[in-house]
């Protein structure tokens, strides 16, 4: 069950939101669930991600490295070498790309944590029997993508460094299958598991667990499980793909 009338504090204004989801998610958790306040912290996470994400392309050595990513994406899918006209044009669209991806964050960002906000709100209230409004898990949800959003913050300069371009960042589990086979499922996998997506899946548990009152260790495994299975699927499917040209 969910009871935040004891709550009575004011909560606390937006950054000071996005810096307790960082330092103190529990306390953060307990203070926002009381007023639910989702949009404004979605607005944040979204422009810090578009211009952590579009902002490098905008530079010429962020375009080379997001350029190289996308050709080597194309070559891994298709088993072919992109040619010397399909370079031009890809490299036309390039200058575009950058605009491409910090628009597309602003409908992608919301529209996935409302998709997940349901979800939950949906197994925690109709299976479990919790009575949290959707309002107030769509604010935990929305609250955990600090995390998701500081990710991008810090990987960016790292890559412009590195001159490398990819979505998941650098802070992934790459690292950990230096040996194996880079277009295999096992390297793909750990390659899109990133650091700050198995910490923004437990500060959810965590603000989860505030929220319906609850141990946060079992929805934190089960987040945890969701998110895994969930890149599992895709990097699989994206092996089975490229494996099959």
């Amino acid at each position: 069950m969910s009871d935040t009338s004891t709550v009575t504090a004011t909560a606390p204004g937006l950054f000071a939101r996005a810096l307790g989801i960082i330092v103190s998610p529990a306390d953060t958790y307990r203070a926002i669930v009381a007023t639910p306040r989702p949009v404004g912290i979605l607005f944040l996470v979204c422009l810090v991600m578009a211009l952590a994400m579009g902002g490098p392309q905008l530079t010429d050595a962020g375009q080379r490295a997001a350029l190289e990513a996308q050709v080597q994406q194309m070559e891994r899918f298709t088993g072919q070498t992109v040619s010397p006209d399909q370079y031009v044009q890809m490299e036309r669209g390039a200058a575009f790309g950058a605009y491409l991806v910090m628009g597309s964050l602003f409908i992608f960002i919301p529209f996935m944590t409302v998709l997940f906000s349901a979800l939950y709100w949906a197994f925690f209230n109709i299976v479990l029997g919790g009575n949290a409004t959707f309002g107030q898990v769509l604010t935990v949800n929305a609250h955990s993508q600090v995390i998701t959003a500081l990710g991008a913050l810090l990987g960016a300069p790292v890559q412009v460094m590195q001159g490398t371009f990819s979505q998941a960042g650098p802070f992934n589990l790459g690292a950990l299958a230096p040996m194996v086979d880079p277009a295999g499922g096992l390297a793909l996998f750990l390659g899109a598991v990133t650091v700050f997506g198995l910490w923004q899946s437990i500060s959810c548990g965590i603000g989860m667990g505030v929220l319906y009152k609850r141990r946060p260790l079992g929805i934190i495994i089960g987040l945890l499980l969701i998110y895994l299975g969930i890149t599992a699927l895709f990097t699989v499917g994206l092996s089975s793909v490229m494996g099959g040209n």
